[in-house]
């Protein structure tokens, strides 16, 4: 059964959609956004798109730093680079929260990764493909995206 919040239309990509399995994307290009976040208050976060997908990330910092480590700080050059990404908590203020992470893709053939089964909309069925539970680990401060 899906979570009801995958039935919310959204552009954004958050972590219950990926129905806690690492997910293998290929980024398609980031480019700088505007989010709405608690309360209404805006904020400038860059957005990253993914080959095949409708929805975009938000980047909160440590995932910036995330991919900037792995591609280097040129955003161009993240263009048909792949990543995985995968859903766990972060403190968010007095609060733990869901977030996505993100972590080098596992190259094909070397671990159980679903391959790009982030869903599109509310109707997408990500149940098919082999993967492995996510596992939980000490995060920075910095919510959602």
């Amino acid at each position: 059964m899906p979570d009801f919040r995958t039935m919310y239309e959204s552009e954004f990509l958050y972590h219950f959609d990926l129905q806690e399995r690492d997910v293998v994307v290929t980024i398609a290009r980031c480019t700088p956004g505007e989010i709405t976040g608690r309360g209404g208050k805006k904020s400038k976060k860059p957005l990253l798109y993914f080959q095949g997908k409708e929805k975009a990330l938000a980047l909160c910092k440590t995932n910036g730093r995330t991919i900037a480590a792995l591609y280097g700080n040129k955003t161009e050059a993240w263009a048909g680079k792949r990543i995985t990404l995968y859903s766990t908590t972060t403190t968010f203020g007095a609060d733990t929260v869901g977030c996505i992470r993100i972590r080098p893709a596992v190259p094909s053939g070397k671990g159980k990764q679903a391959e790009g089964t982030v869903p599109d909309s509310p109707t997408h069925d990500a149940s098919t493909g082999e993967v492995s539970p996510t596992p939980q680990e000490p995060t920075e401060s910095g919510g959602q995206g």
